[in-house]
C-alpha cells in the first residue's frame, strides 16, 4: 500500500503547502487545504488542542498566530501510503518557533489522512504531537 511516487509528491505537496499557509500566515489558503467536511479534523499536543470542523480549526490555528511571532517547518522522515483516493502519511517535523525574544526548534511528529476529489488531495484528519525523549531499553511508558 505504499504509494506510488507520484502521489507521494502530491500528498508531500499539500503538507508542504500547510506548512507555507501556515507560515505566512494565510488563513484562505490553509484553510482551503482542508476537506469541507464537518468532520475535518486537527489534534494537537495540547489537552484542548482537539479541533473539528472548520471553525474549530481555524481557531486554533488563529491562536497559534497570536502566541507567536514566527512559525516555520520543515520536514524529515516520512512515509505515505494510499489505497483508492485516501492516503495516510506520518512524519517527522521541526517547528521553528519565535514569540518574542524567545526562540525553539520543536521537534514533532505529524500524522494525517488525505482524500483525493475534484479538487486534488485534502486534508481530513492532522495530528501533531512532540515525541517524548529517547527511553532506555529498561525504560518503560510508566515509569
Amino acid at each position: 500500500m505504499y504509494a506510488t511516487a507520484s502521489v507521494e509528491a502530491d500528498v508531500m505537496s499539500v503538507l508542504r503547502q500547510f506548512a507555507d499557509a501556515y507560515a505566512i500566515r494565510d488563513k484562505g489558503r490553509l484553510l482551503g487545504l482542508f476537506c469541507s467536511d464537518r468532520d475535518a479534523v486537527v489534534l494537537g499536543s495540547g489537552c484542548d488542542e482537539r479541533n473539528v470542523g472548520s471553525t474549530a480549526i481555524w481557531g486554533q490555528v488563529r491562536r497559534d498566530w497570536e502566541q507567536t511571532d514566527t512559525l516555520r517547518m520543515r520536514f524529515g522522515w516520512r512515509s505515505v501510503s494510499t489505497m483508492g483516493q485516501v492516503a495516510w502519511l506520518a512524519t517527522d517535523c521541526y517547528l521553528y518557533v519565535q514569540a518574542g525574544y524567545r526562540k525553539a526548534e520543536v521537534p514533532l511528529r505529524i500524522t494525517a489522512v488525505m482524500i483525493q476529489n475534484h479538487l486534488g488531495w485534502q486534508i481530513a484528519q492532522l495530528h501533531y504531537s512532540s515525541p517524548i525523549s529517547v527511553e532506555s531499553e529498561a525504560d518503560t511508558c510508566v515509569e
